[in-house]
């Protein structure tokens, strides 16, 4: 009889984990991204939806935005390259990595 655990699988997570913190409460602070996903907005109409993945203060944290120039940006960086820290700075009424 075959036991599971020697099986060895594991689970594939996907969930994000950490509290929702505000965009606008991170800006011009030192942050490592740790993954994004990019998916529906909850709000029709509104487009996609990124979601950010974030070490803050030596916590897990999660960011939701709609921010088009972030989810822009952060899908041109290679996959190998994560983690990376950055800092999210307003440019004029948009926001970038910095």
């Amino acid at each position: 009889m075959n036991n599971f655990k020697d099986f060895d699988i594991k689970p594939e997570i996907t969930n994000f984990v950490g509290e929702k913190i505000k965009i606008n409460n991170l800006l011009d602070k030192e942050i490592i991204v740790v993954d994004f996903r990019v998916l529906p907005s909850n709000y029709e109409g509104k487009g996609d939806r990124l979601d950010i993945q974030i070490e803050y203060r030596d916590e897990p944290r999660v960011i939701f935005t709609g921010g088009k120039y972030l989810r822009q940006t952060i899908e041109k960086v290679p996959k190998d390259k994560f983690p990376f820290k950055t800092k999210i700075k307003k440019n004029g009424e948009y926001l970038e990595f910095t």
